[in-house]
């Protein structure tokens, strides 16, 4: 599934990006856009929380509609949108970028769901509940909590380019987010070898109330999924038998959890714990094997314990050092604040502990040296 959420992901971000130079293009040629759309800046001090360079709006009459940058953070550290404003306080949208967004939108769902009716849905039958918890080690409830956060997220940030408030991005990122996962479960409900899984459901609702939740409650912030994919093969492990593609290779996915220290201590020990580091706790399901599929009859199962049902895998737990790079990465222009900012969603290698059939230290995770 991440797969194709991380395909519309992408593809909404050119759209995004697009819709930038749209407006930059705009005001070169004296287009009415929205006000502040090209805001003067001027530098404040550093935030002692973010560690990052503030700078505010002037120039504009209209500038008391724009969320603060004090208001404008994310655990304490300094947030940035697509076009490099901050989000609107009361919606005021823009016509040609909310018809851009939403043509982009309809495409790619369009693009997204003819492939899958000529591969994974290509048999199709009566609608069916499928429970399928056991044949990735529940590995894969946790990947659909991260894909619809992470949908979620990306629909919120565009949203916002159309002139929709900070609020009302919010909200209907996360809406569409949960629509277009469970549009994508229903779809499975039909086909003849998958079925409408209720925790992959819950999974992903899980993500979308995070991601909303996080708007309002910010404590929450402190707690970041992320995902990494690293083909097992690459640090000695097996891929899933049978496995078409990377996202249902389960085996070279880790889910995480990333908790920021830093803003979790009490106020007199946060000295000693830098704001860039973090914390991760992670869960994979290496050397997953399906023995009931006939496509896995060469299955090796000498790295992996019966879990359940024919079902054979390597279940890990992993404690890894952590960064936060819209702390750590050096600020640019507009869109690369807000790449950098995107980053951070991902783990990237760091030494770490992992438990599982042996309890082994690694320097860079996965790979041993």
């Amino acid at each position: 599934m991440i797969l194709y959420i991380v395909r519309t992901c992408l593809f909404i971000l050119i759209i995004a990006n697009n819709l930038h130079a749209f407006q930059n293009a705009g005001s070169l040629e004296g287009d009415s856009s929205l006000p502040g759309d090209n805001l003067l800046e001027e530098a404040i001090p550093s935030d002692t929380a973010s560690g990052s360079k503030n700078v505010v709006a002037t120039g504009s009459t209209d500038s008391a509609n724009f969320v603060s940058l004090s208001e404008f953070i994310y655990a304490g550290t300094r947030r940035y949108t697509i076009d490099g404003n901050t989000p609107l306080r009361n919606t005021k949208m823009k016509p040609v970028n909310f018809a851009i967004f939403s043509a982009g939108l309809i495409a790619a769902f369009y693009a997204q769901h003819q492939l899958q009716l000529g591969t994974i849905w290509q048999d199709m039958g009566e609608f069916r509940f499928a429970e399928d918890g056991a044949y990735a080690l529940y590995a894969d409830k946790a990947g659909h909590v991260y894909g619809s956060y992470i949908t979620s997220y990306v629909l919120s940030e565009t949203l916002m380019t159309t002139g929709l408030s900070w609020d009302a991005a919010t909200v209907w990122g996360s809406v569409l987010g949960l629509s277009y996962s469970t549009y994508i479960e229903i779809l499975d409900g039909f086909g003849t070898n998958w079925g409408f899984s209720p925790t992959d459901f819950y999974s992903n609702v899980a993500g979308a109330a995070l991601f909303l939740g996080q708007h309002y409650v910010p404590f929450l912030q402190n707690f970041t999924p992320k995902f990494t994919y690293l083909p097992a093969e690459w640090y000695g492990e097996n891929r899933r038998k049978p496995s078409e593609m990377f996202n249902d290779d389960y085996s070279s996915h880790t889910l995480w959890l990333s908790v920021n220290v830093h803003n979790l201590l009490p106020k007199s020990m946060k000295d000693y714990w830098p704001s860039w580091l973090q914390l991760s706790f992670g869960y994979a399901a290496r050397n997953l094997c399906d023995t009931l599929n006939p496509l896995a009859y060469d299955c090796d199962r000498s790295k992996s314990v019966h879990f359940r049902d024919g079902y054979f895998g390597s279940q890990r737990f992993i404690i890894a050092l952590d960064y936060n790079l819209a702390e750590l990465l050096p600020e640019g222009g507009n869109f690369w604040n807000w790449m950098r900012q995107s980053l951070n969603y991902f783990k990237w290698p760091s030494p770490a502990v992992e438990f599982g059939p042996t309890t082994r230290f690694f320097l860079i995770y996965p790979f041993h040296f």
